[in-house]
């Protein structure tokens, strides 16, 4: 499908993609909406400054932090 404008954030879109496979485009934009909510209320939080990674990176980010606990 073509896309009218350019992408800025791959991450969240193929995010929007996968939940258009199960929900209406309402639904899924809607869904979109509140991921981008807790991101932002995640960077405020935590005083740092937004980086953008894939979700592979994230579980890998968050299984060093596992390793290191135990």
């Amino acid at each position: 499908k073509e896309l009218k404008g350019s992408q800025v954030n791959s991450v969240i879109y193929e995010y929007y993609q996968r939940k258009i496979e199960t929900k209406t485009k309402k639904q899924a934009l809607g869904a979109v909406m509140n991921k981008l909510l807790r991101i932002i209320f995640s960077v405020l939080k935590s005083k740092q400054s937004f980086r953008l990674i894939t979700p592979e990176q994230q579980v890998e980010m968050y299984q060093k932090i596992l390793q290191k606990a135990a």
